[in-house]
């Protein structure tokens, strides 16, 4: 069950790990995830143990993954852009016992864990030190690997719990559509605390290749090693694309890159123009953090061919379309995404087993030929450069202001960043859109503050009581723009 003792028996000298000018074989770092099993063990992490991991890409993170998996505890990464009052929540959902975390971030650790528990810095353990052999029982395929918190359906983000199994049979379904190379090179700097980011350590033990790591994403760094470091597959959500793209009009990149893995958020179409005018190899692909990441996917001669679409489910996947009674609908009838399957978490952690697959609220449907087109990623949810921000989120933060009676954020269309975040707000006392943006910043990460906010006299509301968001944002569109400074 230990994938990296098995791929390091097999590929002892394969490089496993590249980060700027370190390279680590797979045999070097099983011996560091043993080493470093041990001392952690001797720390009191032990199985089943929910470890909090605060820390960005770095080659200490990839060993800790495994090292987590060797020993049978929970890994719990959070987003390193969330706000103390944003990770205190998540920490209490998931009930963690330790937390890694970088050395300056010690003092915020110690505020959000509290002095019961344990704080580790990966300092302590960057160099690989000898360790007896130790016996540990094998892990159970069902084992929980790690939760991983997403905007759910709630307004507040969700744990969700993702099995061995799950991440197994992802990895196989994802190889199966997209092909492996013994030679392939793959470029991550998707943050490892994202689902996206974090499969793919795991598939490539299981593939035995090379993860080429970067610490965060840089458009120069990510040209260069795409153009002159054999890369052979790089995930990229459609924000870093444009930023390539943009920088780089004419990028041509090595002729060893064969995969081009674009997901995260739907693709622009414009985005999709450009890329394919290159002859890149674009696989669109649609995932959940619920589903292991990938749920269908394209291979780039299928984007060629129907440009939008991201492909067929992955095998060991399901994809349905419901109406709003949950009565399916026929290829070519847009509908709610119903999604089940091996790669399929059992349900969010302190809730109910789901029960016939998970109601994504995204919308789309399958053509024809069993295709999907995913319309809609979420009915309110906005997708920001990768980022899922639910907007009940902000807009608790914003009435959390004694100014504000009432708040309604949305998504608008953002060529850079697929959406920017936006807001109206009706005030119950004198108060301006700067000052409401200023508060904001220590209640929510960055990139959930809108860029604008639009006082207006009230919001509109159905029936029953439920915003209308559409008439929000038609009003929003309606106001003057600021003028450029």
């Amino acid at each position: 069950m230990d994938w990296l003792v098995e791929c390091a028996s097999q590929k002892p000298n394969v490089t496993a790990l590249e980060f700027n000018s370190q390279t680590w074989t797979y045999s070097a770092l099983n011996s560091w995830v043993g080493s470093l099993a041990a001392l952690l063990e001797s720390r009191g992490i032990k199985h089943g143990t929910r470890v909090a991991i605060h820390l960005n890409n770095q080659p200490a993170y990839v060993a800790l993954i495994h090292t987590f998996a060797r020993i049978g505890a929970v890994a719990v990464p959070f987003n390193t852009r969330l706000t103390q009052p944003e990770l205190k929540w998540q920490i209490q959902q998931s009930q963690c016992e330790y937390l890694v975390c970088e050395q300056d971030f010690l003092l915020s650790g110690l505020e959000l864990i509290g002095s019961k528990k344990r704080i580790l810095v990966p300092e302590f353990f960057s160099t690989p030190q000898p360790n007896p052999a130790r016996t540990r029982s094998p892990l159970k395929p069902d084992s929980v690997q790690g939760i991983f918190f997403t905007s759910g359906t709630t307004g507040f983000p969700k744990g969700v719990p993702l099995t061995f199994n799950n991440h197994y049979a992802s990895a196989l379904a994802s190889a199966e559509r997209l092909g492996v190379d013994p030679h392939d090179r793959w470029l991550l700097t998707m943050p490892l605390y994202h689902i996206g980011g974090m499969s793919i350590v795991f598939r490539a033990a299981l593939y035995g290749i090379t993860i080429v790591l970067h610490s965060t994403f840089d458009v120069d760094r990510v040209h260069h090693a795409l153009a002159a470091e054999n890369i052979t597959t790089v995930s990229l959500v459609p924000t870093m694309l444009h930023r390539l793209l943009e920088k780089y009009p004419k990028f041509k990149p090595s002729t060893s890159l064969r995969v081009i893995l674009l997901g995260g958020a739907g693709a622009p179409e414009n985005l999709l123009e450009k890329a394919l005018a290159l002859n890149l190899p674009i696989a669109l692909t649609y995932g959940l953090t619920e589903a292991t990441s990938q749920v269908a996917t394209s291979t780039p001669e299928q984007t060629r061919a129907k440009p939008g679409s991201v492909g067929k489910p992955l095998n060991g996947t399901i994809i349905e379309i419901v109406d709003e009674s949950g009565k399916s609908l026929p290829n070519g009838e847009v509908g709610e995404i119903v999604v089940s399957g091996k790669m399929l978490m059992n349900g969010y952690i302190g809730m109910h087993p789901l029960k016939r697959g998970l109601h994504t609220g995204d919308i789309g449907y399958l053509d024809p030929d069993g295709d999907l087109w995913a319309l809609t990623r979420r009915t309110d949810l906005i997708v920001s450069g990768g980022e899922n921000i639910y907007p009940e989120e902000v807009e608790r933060a914003l009435m959390e202001h004694p100014a504000v009676s009432e708040a309604c954020v949305f998504g608008l269309p953002d060529p850079e960043w697929g959406q920017s975040v936006a807001a109206t707000v009706v005030l119950r006392e004198a108060c301006n859109g700067e000052t409401l943006l200023q508060f904001l910043c220590g209640q929510v990460a960055g990139y959930k503050v809108p860029r604008r906010i639009v006082i207006v006299e009230s919001l509109p509301h159905t029936a029953s009581g439920k915003l209308k968001r559409a008439e929000c944002v038609a009003t929003f569109m309606a106001q003057p723009q600021p003028k450029p400074a």
